[in-house]
C-alpha cells in the first residue's frame, strides 16, 4: 500500500480478515471489536489486525490541496529576472557553506576557493555563522533556508509571495458564475447582442427566477465584463455563427478516419460555393452549391457538381456515377494534364477501360463506402438505389457534427482560398465579408464555373502537395493526391469501375403507369415517343408482379419534365416526350410544373386539361422571358430550370457515350462547332470535329532533353 494513502476504520465498516467479512462494531484506542457475517464476535488489537496479511479495508487517498497544483519547474522558469538571480545566488551561497565551493564541485572551483572561513574541515555551525554574517541574516534564518533547499531544491528558496496563484473569480458568488454559463448556453443560437445590456439583463432575470427577486444581485458593469471574460471562452456579443461553431466542437480531441486504399472511404458533402453565377437568359444572378466526393486515402477529388441552390437527390446519384467515370480532357488543356501522365501502369489500365485514353489526370476510384450527412438529397431514394446498384455501403455522419467529416470541411476552406476568392462574383464567406454590389460583377454562368472548377481540380489541386499526405516512414516528404493515388496502386492494385451505360436511367425516379393508346400519363402530363415503342407494348402483359402488377415502370428526371424514359422488354431505352410540348417550351423542373398547376388552381381550374397546362406553362415562361414583367422569383426559377436541364442533358449524353453509339436514337449527338469570326468562312465539311483524329503534341521530358543535341 502506498504510504501516502490513509487507512480508515469506522463503526459499521466492513473489512476482509482471515478470508471472511467482518463488521466493525466498536473501536477503542488499541483494540477493535469485530462481528463476522455469521455473528461470531471477536476482539483484536489494531496493530495485529493491520499486520495480518489477510486484512483488507477501504483506503482513503491523501487530501488534495485546496488550491490548484502548480508545476514548480514552470514557475521557476517564469520568475522575474531579479528574483531568479536572487534564488540562484542564494543556492551558490548554500553550496559554499556546505562544500566550500560555490559550484558545489571541487573540479570547477573558482580562484581562491575554498575561502578560509568555509573550509570543509571547519564545523558546519562555524561556517553557517560566517555565512550569516556575510549575508546579513541570522543563523536561524540561514538554517531554515538550508533545510528548504535540501528538501525542495531551488523551489525552497523562492519567495512564495511572488508565486502565489491568482484566482480572478475569488469572492464571486458561485450562483452568478453558474447563471452566466447557463445563459450563454441558452442563447447560442440567438442573434448576437451586447454584453452590458441584453446579456446582463437576461442573467439577472435568470437569477431572479431561480433564487427569488433581489436575492442575488449582479456587480457593476465593469466587474460583470471582467467576470464574463474569465468565465466564458467566447463573448456573448460574438457573431452568432462563431458561437454556434465553437459550441459544436467535440468535447474530446479530434480523431482521424484512416483509409489505406483508394475508395475504402469516400466522403460526400454539399456547401454554398460563396460565388454568384450569372444567367444571361434572365440577366440576373443565381446562387451556386458545390457537391463533391473526396477519397480519404489519397485526398483526391473524385467527382464534383455545381448546381443552383437546392441540390436534388438525382444530382447526388449522378455524382457517384461521375466518380467511377473518367474525366474527359478539354480541347484547350495541355497534354501534361492527361491521365497518361500519372505515374500508373497506364497501358495495362487501358485494357480494362478504353475511356482512359481520352481522360484527364483525375483518378478513377470505385467507392467501397461513403460518409454522408442527413441532408434530404443524401437520404433520397435515388441515393439509396445508386448505392445498392453499385454495391456501396453508406455511413451517416452525426447531425451537426462537422468533425465527422473533417477532410471535406478542410477541403471546402482550400477551395474557397484557391478558387472562390478569385472568381468574379465572389460574395465572401458571410455577410460581414460581403462586398457591395456583388451581383454586378457576377459574369460567369454555372456551366462556365464548372469548367473553371474542373481545370482547377485537374491542373492545381490534384498536382499540389497536400499537408495530410506523406510517405510512411518519411513524414517530411509530402505528396500530391495524384502521387498518393499512384503510390497506393502499387500496394493495392487497380479496381475496375463498372461501365454500365444504363446507370443514368436506372437511377431516375420510377412512376408506375399503364400504357394507354395515347401514351402514358405522369402528373397530368401525357408522354409518347416517335418510334412506337409504347404502342408496340400496349397489349403486352408487364412482367412485374406485386402491388404494381399490370403496370410499366416509367422513369423521369425531376430536372427535366419535358421527357420521360421507357425500357422495352429487349432492354433498350426510349425517350418519351410530352405530347403538348411546343418548341417555345423550355425544359422545366417539377418545381415549375407545380407552380403552373398552382396558377390553374387559383383560376378555379381543378382538373386541368393538357391544353390548359400547356397554355399556362407557356404563359409562365413568356412572363419570365419579358424583362419588364420579371420578378425575382421568376428569374431564379427560370435560371434553376435551365441549369438543371443542362445537367440532365449532360448525364444523358454521358450515358449514351458509354454505349459506343448514340442511344436512344431520338437523342442527337453532341458536336464541337468551331467559333469562326466570319459566317461566310464556315466549312460544312468540317463543322463536326472528331477529337480522336487529332495528334497529340510531343511531351517535353526534362530527363531526356538535350540527348543527341
Amino acid at each position: 500500500m502506498n504510504s501516502a494513502w490513509k487507512l480508515k476504520l469506522s463503526v459499521n465498516d466492513w473489512i476482509e480478515f482471515e478470508d471472511e467479512r467482518h463488521q466493525v462494531t466498536r473501536l477503542r484506542e488499541t483494540v477493535v471489536h469485530l462481528r463476522s457475517e455469521i455473528g461470531v464476535p471477536q476482539i483484536i488489537a489494531v496493530a495485529a489486525l493491520v499486520a495480518d496479511p489477510t486484512f483488507q479495508a477501504k483506503t482513503v487517498p491523501p487530501d488534495k490541496p485546496a488550491g490548484p497544483v502548480l508545476d514548480h519547474t514552470a514557475i521557476l522558469d517564469g520568475l522575474p529576472e531579479a528574483e531568479r538571480r536572487r534564488v540562484i545566488g542564494m543556492q551558490a551561497h548554500l553550496r559554499e557553506v556546505t562544500t566550500g565551493f560555490r559550484s558545489g564541485d571541487p573540479d570547477t572551483a573558482a580562484d581562491g576557493e575554498p575561502r578560509p572561513q568555509y573550509a570543509p574541515g571547519l564545523p558546519l555551525n562555524t561556517r553557517m555563522e560566517a555565512k550569516a554574517a556575510e549575508l546579513g541574516l541570522t543563523t536561524r534564518r540561514l538554517y531554515q533556508l538550508l533545510d528548504a533547499w535540501r528538501s525542495n531544491g531551488l523551489w525552497g528558496l523562492v519567495d512564495k509571495r511572488k508565486t502565489r496563484a491568482s484566482n480572478p473569480l475569488s469572492g464571486t458568488d458561485s450562483r452568478i458564475i453558474e447563471a452566466i454559463r447557463e445563459q450563454y448556453q441558452a442563447e447560442i443560437s440567438d442573434s448576437a447582442g451586447t454584453v452590458g445590456n441584453r446579456f446582463r439583463r437576461r442573467v439577472q432575470n435568470r437569477l431572479d427566477a431561480t433564487h427569488g427577486p433581489g436575492t442575488v444581485t449582479l456587480p457593476s458593469k465593469r466587474t460583470f465584463y471582467r467576470l464574463v471574460d474569465h468565465i466564458l471562452d467566447r463573448s456573448p456579443g460574438a457573431p452568432s455563427g462563431t458561437k454556434r461553431s465553437a459550441a459544436n466542437q467535440p468535447d474530446r480531441p479530434f480523431s482521424s478516419i484512416i483509409a489505406e486504399r483508394p475508395g475504402q472511404m469516400v466522403m460526400m458533402d454539399t456547401t454554398p460555393l460563396d460565388v454568384l453565377a450569372y444567367d444571361p437568359a434572365t440577366n440576373d444572378y443565381v446562387g451556386v452549391e458545390l457537391t463533391y466526393a473526396l477519397d480519404v486515402a489519397t485526398r483526391c477529388l473524385l467527382a464534383w457538381r455545381l448546381t443552383p441552390t437546392g441540390t436534388k437527390g438525382i444530382d447526388i446519384g449522378g455524382l457517384l456515377a461521375d466518380a467511377i467515370t473518367p474525366e474527359p480532357m478539354r480541347p484547350d488543356w495541355p497534354n501534361t494534364l492527361r491521365f497518361s501522365m500519372l505515374r500508373v501502369p497506364y497501358e495495362r489500365m487501358l485494357d480494362f477501360d478504353a475511356r482512359l485514353a481520352q481522360a484527364a489526370a483525375r483518378p478513377v476510384v470505385y467507392p467501397e463506402a461513403i460518409i454522408v450527412d442527413h441532408g434530404k438529397p443524401y437520404q433520397s431514394d435515388v441515393m439509396m438505389r445508386a448505392c445498392d446498384r453499385l454495391g456501396i455501403s453508406i455511413f451517416d455522419a452525426r447531425k451537426l457534427q462537422p468533425t465527422d467529416k473533417p477532410h471535406v470541411e478542410s477541403t471546402f476552406r482550400t477551395i474557397r482560398l484557391d478558387f472562390s476568392e478569385h472568381v468574379a462574383g465572389y460574395k465572401g464567406r458571410d455577410v460581414a465579408h460581403r462586398g457591395r454590389d456583388v451581383e454586378k460583377i457576377a459574369r460567369w454562368t454555372i456551366a462556365e464555373l464548372e469548367e473553371f472548377f474542373a481545370e482547377y481540380v485537374v491542373a492545381v489541386y490534384q498536382r499540389r502537395w497536400h499537408s495530410g499526405l506523406f510517405l510512411p516512414g518519411f513524414p517530411d516528404l509530402r505528396m500530391s493526391p495524384n502521387e498518393a493515388y499512384a503510390q497506393a496502386l502499387e500496394r493495392t492494385g487497380f479496381v475496375v469501375c463498372p461501365t454500365d451505360p444504363n446507370l443514368y436511367y436506372e437511377l431516375l425516379p420510377i412512376h408506375w403507369r399503364t400504357i394507354q393508346p395515347y401514351g402514358v400519363e405522369i402528373d397530368g402530363l401525357i408522354y409518347t415517343d416517335d418510334h412506337y415503342a409504347l404502342y408496340n407494348h400496349k397489349g403486352a402483359k408487364p412482367p412485374y408482379n406485386g402491388k404494381h402488377a399490370g403496370k410499366w415502370p416509367i422513369r423521369q428526371d425531376p430536372r427535366d419534365r419535358l421527357h420521360a424514359y421507357f425500357q422495352d422488354l429487349e432492354g433498350d431505352w426510349h425517350v418519351l416526350r410530352w405530347t403538348h410540348a411546343l418548341d417555345e417550351h423550355q425544359p422545366f423542373t417539377d418545381t415549375t410544373l407545380r407552380e403552373a398547376k398552382r396558377l390553374l388552381t387559383l383560376r378555379g381550374i381543378n382538373n386541368a386539361e393538357q391544353d390548359d397546362i400547356a397554355a399556362t406553362l407557356l404563359d409562365l415562361q413568356n412572363r419570365m422571358d419579358a424583362a419588364e414583367s420579371w420578378t425575382r422569383s421568376d428569374r431564379k426559377r427560370m435560371s434553376r430550370d435551365a441549369e438543371r436541364a443542362r445537367a440532365a442533358a449532360r448525364d444523358r449524353h454521358q450515358a449514351n457515350q458509354a454505349h459506343g453509339e448514340h442511344h436512344p436514337s431520338s437523342l442527337a449527338p453532341l458536336a464541337l462547332v468551331p467559333d469562326l469570326d466570319e459566317p461566310d468562312e464556315i466549312d460544312q465539311t468540317s463543322s463536326v470535329i472528331d477529337l480522336s483524329d487529332l495528334e497529340s503534341l510531343e511531351v517535353w521530358n526534362p530527363h531526356t532533353a538535350g540527348e543527341g543535341d
